[in-house]
């Protein structure tokens, strides 16, 4: 949550200028709101993912001291928040289409990352990686989020490109 809520946030408030502006058939000014929605998202996404990869225990330490499961969680958490790097582009594009008034295309964007893609990759993996089946789990993650990323974006930029050719 610490990840996902301040794009959430982003997005959220964009959606109404976006929306605005296509409305009033200010495509440049759509353009705009949309670069910089996802310019500041994948940003954020950077910097955390990098926080996350080379930084855990600073994060892990907010919620335990145990050692034990510091070390544990450290090889786990860099893995699982892998995928933090394509959420900002996912994220602000799923978000926007329903600033376009496309909200059964966001809806089914969100059900490919966590539910089309992640459930059967959760359940999958793990009978290919039998040295350590819980490595698939955590591997389920960041590949979901990749694909999930890639789709949305660039279907959205293709109905992006349609849709503004006033």
């Amino acid at each position: 949550q610490f990840i996902f809520m301040p794009i959430a946030g982003l997005a959220q408030g964009a959606t109404p200028i976006i929306s605005y502006n296509y409305g009033a058939e200010k495509p440049e000014r759509v353009k705009q709101t949309i670069k910089l929605l996802i310019t500041s998202s994948v940003i954020y996404t950077t910097v955390f993912g990098l926080f996350i990869q080379f930084f855990p225990d600073l994060l892990i330490g907010m919620f335990t001291t145990e050692p034990a499961l510091i070390a544990a969680t450290r090889w786990t958490m860099r893995i699982f928040c892998f995928g933090v790097f394509f959420l900002g582009f996912q994220v602000s594009c799923q978000q926007s289409f329903i600033a376009f008034g496309q909200a059964k295309i966001s809806a089914f964007m969100a059900l490919l990352r966590k539910v089309i893609l992640l459930i059967p990759l959760i359940l999958l993996l793990p009978r290919f990686m039998t040295d350590n089946p819980v490595f698939g789990v955590y591997l389920a993650e960041p590949i979901t989020d990749f694909i999930a990323a890639a789709t949305t974006t660039i279907v959205f930029f293709n109905f992006v490109k349609k849709e503004l050719a006033f």
